[in-house]
């Protein structure tokens, strides 16, 4: 089952606890959120930051800790080495740590959002704030053929696991060879089949999203203000 953590991100979304919270508000409060991780500047900030979104992903979005961690496993990796080659390059250690922390204050918020909103929440979010609609739509369409593309991989990398390809580590090379050769071919015909059934389902240029009304509930603007005023209070307290 390892080889499906390509679209678990996507199970996790439309399993989320926050699945009826409105879109609109918890885009607005993760923005507020990463403003404030950068505009208070502080270590202790960063780290509060990355410790509630990774508390508020496993427990408010189901989240399992071991797949948090892997997800942000892949940013983090690049975060510190970042962080790494700013120490070298200013000679300030404690500065550094400061904007590694910053930046993954930053990046768990994102995360919280992508894990607690689907992508036409996000676009319709979007879209009332007047970005370009030909933009939306094709945010849309790459973000869906990403899937279409790494679905063709993991059916393609399992027969091959099947059938040996990995019995060893010259057949291995082989084998990858011979999946990268395919993965294009396979992943065109995907696509174009995606696309003839969006011709069959009247699509003439123009995606429409349905959207569900989910009202801004008193507790949920409560929750908000009482995080904000967390944030500010631990930079007042622990700077």
């Amino acid at each position: 089952m390892h080889r499906e953590h390509t679209i678990y991100m996507e199970r996790y979304v439309y399993a989320s606890g926050m699945r009826q919270v409105n879109g609109d508000l918890k885009t607005g409060f993760c923005l507020i959120v990463l403003i404030l991780d950068l505009a208070l500047d502080s270590p202790a900030v960063s780290a509060f930051i990355v410790g509630t979104m990774f508390a508020m992903a496993v427990g408010l979005c189901g989240v399992k800790p071991k797949d948090y961690i892997r997800m942000m496993g892949i940013p983090a990796v690049f975060i510190i080495f970042s962080g790494i080659a700013l120490l070298f390059a200013s000679q300030d250690g404690r500065r550094a740590a400061e904007v590694t922390l910053r930046a993954l204050g930053a990046v768990s918020a994102f995360y919280f959002l992508i894990l607690s909103t689907t992508v036409s929440e996000l676009l319709m979010t979007l879209q009332k704030c007047h970005m370009p609609r030909l933009f939306l739509e094709l945010t849309y369409l790459i973000y869906r053929f990403i899937f279409v593309l790494t679905d063709v991989w993991n059916r393609i990398d399992i027969a091959a696991g099947a059938r040996l390809g990995y019995v060893d580590y010259r057949t291995s090379l082989r084998t990858f060879g011979a999946v990268a050769g395919n993965l294009f071919v396979l992943s065109m015909k995907r696509a174009d089949a995606c696309y003839d059934a969006m011709v069959s389902r009247c699509y003439t240029g123009e995606l429409r999203f349905l959207e569900e009304e989910k009202k801004c509930r008193p507790r949920e603007w409560a929750g908000i203000l009482l995080y904000v005023g967390s944030l500010i209070l631990v930079r007042r307290f622990l700077g």
